[in-house]
C-alpha cells in the first residue's frame, strides 16, 4: 500500500492506494494499483463518502472537484477512485476503440479483445465492488456511504448486495435498471416517446402538436435515403449525412442538453417539410460539442470489457461470431416491432450491444448470478424525468426493489444532482445524507416515497 501523498489537484486533496489482485481465484496472475484521492473533512463526525462515475471506462480522481462542488459532505470525507482499468488505476488502452466508440467497430472490438487476453474477463462490475471493499479497508472505515452515477449504480448495488453491513447509506443518481442493459436497447426506445411528449409540453414550437408521429415518419423516410448536404464548418466544406440512427444518436445525447432536446422535434418537422438545413446543423452541434476525452479521462477498452463480458446479450457468446449475428436477428424478429416505436427493430439492432460485442472474443468466465438486492441499506433514488440513458422507469423499478425513496426531477434528464436547476434534488441529498426525512420541494411537483408497504406520492420534485 502506498502512503497517502498530495493529488496533482488544486482541491487539498491526498492520494492513496490499494494493490489488489487482477483475478481474485489466482487463476491468472497480476495485480492492479487502484488509486483513490480523499479530501478531508474538517470534523468527520459521518462515514466517508465514496463517490462512483459512470462510463464504464469513466476515470474518478479527475472529477473530484466537480464532486466537491455538487455534493454536500458536511461531516464526512469525500473520496473518489478510479476504478480498475481507469486513470491511474491500470488504464486499459486498446488504440483501435479509443475516438470511435459510438459508431460501428464490430472489427476494433474484436482486435481489442484480442490485444487484451486473458485480462480482459476481470473488469466487470463485481471486480470493481470487491475492489471498494479493498479501499475502504484501506481507508479503515468500518462503514461507507456511497455516491454513484450513472454505471456506478451498477457497482454501488453489486457492492452493497455483497457487503450491506458495510453500507450506511447510498445515493444512485440516474441509475443502471434492474435487467439493463437490454440486448436491443429497449428501455431507451420505449422512453423516447414519452420523453418526447414531455419536451413538447415545456415547449417544441410548432412541432407540439404531434411530434411522435413526426418522428415515426422521418425515421421511415431516412431508411429509405438518408439527407446529405454540403455545408460550411469553419473554412473547409464538408458532406454531413444524417440517418435514422443519427436521429436517435440525437435524442440520446441531448439528455445532458435538454435544451438542445427541445430543438429536435422542430427539425423533425422541418426536414419533413423539405427544409433539413434546421437537422443538419444540430448534427453539426452535437458533434463540435465532443471534447475528445482522453483514455486517461475514459477507457474506451474498459468500456468494451465490461459491457461484452457481462451484458444480458441475444445470443451465444460462445458461438462464433456469424452464429451470433443469426441468434440476435432471430431474437428480434420474436419481438413486436411497436416495443421500438418511434424507431425500429433496425435501431434496437444497432443501438444494442451486437455492433460493439458481436466479435468479441468469447467470454472465458461465467457471469454470476446475481446476489440478493440489498433491501436493508437506506437508499436514495434520484431520477430526470427526460433520461433517456438511465430512463425514470427503470429507477422506479429500481427504487421499488430496493424499498428505497426516489426523487423524479421534473425538465431534468440524465445525472440529476448536477443539472439540479429545479433545486430540489440537492436538499433531498443533503437531509439524507445527515439522516433526516427527505424534504417536500417547495416548487411542487411529486415524486415517489417507497416503502415497505408501496408507493406514497409526496411533494418532492420541482417542476419548470
Amino acid at each position: 500500500m502506498a502512503a497517502a501523498k498530495r493529488c496533482p489537484a488544486p482541491s487539498p486533496a491526498r492520494c492513496l492506494s490499494v494493490v489488489v489482485p487482477l483475478d481474485r481465484s489466482g487463476a491468472v496472475p497480476g495485480s492492479v494499483r487502484i488509486r483513490a484521492a480523499r479530501l478531508r473533512s474538517g470534523r468527520a463526525t459521518r462515514p466517508p463518502l465514496i463517490g462512483l462515475t459512470g462510463g464504464p471506462g469513466q476515470a474518478g480522481v479527475t472529477f473530484l472537484e466537480d464532486y466537491e462542488f455538487i455534493l454536500p459532505t458536511p461531516g464526512r470525507d469525500l473520496v473518489l477512485f478510479d476504478q480498475r482499468g481507469t486513470g491511474a488505476s491500470g488504464l486499459l488502452r486498446c488504440p483501435s476503440l479509443e475516438g470511435r466508440i459510438e459508431r460501428g467497430v464490430e472489427r476494433s472490438t474484436a482486435a481489442c479483445g484480442r490485444r487484451l487476453g486473458a485480462r480482459r474477463s476481470f473488469y466487470t462490475s463485481a471486480d470493481s465492488a470487491e475492489d471498494l471493499e479493498a479501499l475502504r479497508i484501506r481507508l479503515g472505515a468500518p462503514t461507507i456511504a456511497l455516491y454513484a452515477a450513472s454505471y456506478g449504480t451498477r457497482v454501488a448495488v453489486e457492492y452493497a448486495s455483497r457487503h450491506p453491513e458495510r453500507v450506511e447509506r447510498m445515493i444512485l443518481d440516474s441509475p443502471v435498471g434492474i435487467d439493463a442493459p437490454d440486448p436491443f436497447a429497449r428501455e431507451t426506445l420505449s422512453a423516447i416517446g414519452p420523453v418526447v411528449r414531455r419536451v413538447c409540453r415545456i415547449g417544441c414550437g410548432r412541432a407540439d402538436a404531434h411530434p411522435i408521429g413526426d418522428l415515426k415518419r422521418l425515421v421511415a423516410r431516412l431508411r429509405r435515403s438518408p439527407i446529405r448536404r454540403r455545408v460550411r464548418r469553419g473554412r473547409r466544406t464538408v458532406t454531413v449525412r444524417v440517418t435514422a440512427d443519427d436521429v436517435l444518436g440525437l435524442l440520446v445525447s441531448s439528455d445532458l442538453f435538454t435544451g438542445f432536446m427541445r430543438r429536435i422535434p422542430p427539425a423533425v418537422r422541418s426536414a419533413l417539410g423539405g427544409n433539413p438545413k434546421p437537422l443538419v446543423r444540430l448534427k453539426l452541434g452535437l458533434d463540435g460539442s465532443e471534447d475528445g476525452e482522453s483514455p486517461s479521462e475514459f477507457s474506451a477498452a474498459v468500456y468494451a470489457a465490461t459491457t461484452c463480458e457481462e451484458s444480458p446479450l441475444a445470443w451465444d457468446p460462445a458461438a462464433d461470431p456469424a452464429t451470433r449475428r443469426l441468434q440476435a436477428r432471430d431474437a428480434l424478429a420474436a419481438l413486436p416491432a411497436r416495443s421500438f416505436a418511434p424507431f425500429d427493430p433496425r435501431s434496437g439492432r444497432r443501438f444494442g450491444p451486437l455492433s460493439l460485442c458481436g466479435s468479441w472474443p468469447a467470454r472465458e468466465r461465467p457471469v454470476p448470478p446475481p446476489a440478493p438486492l440489498p433491501t436493508s441499506v437506506q437508499t436514495l433514488v434520484l431520477s430526470g424525468e427526460l433520461d433517456l440513458r438511465t430512463p425514470n422507469a427503470n429507477a422506479r423499478q429500481l427504487a421499488i426493489a430496493l424499498k428505497g425513496r426516489l426523487v423524479t426531477e421534473r425538465g431534468v434528464g440524465h445525472a440529476v444532482l448536477g443539472t439540479d436547476f429545479n433545486g430540489c434534488a440537492t436538499p433531498a441529498v443533503t437531509a439524507f445524507l445527515a439522516g433526516r426525512e427527505v424534504p417536500a420541494c417547495k416548487r411542487g411537483g411529486a415524486s415517489i416515497s417507497v416503502t415497505r408497504s408501496g408507493l406514497r406520492r409526496v411533494p418532492i420534485a420541482g417542476g419548470l
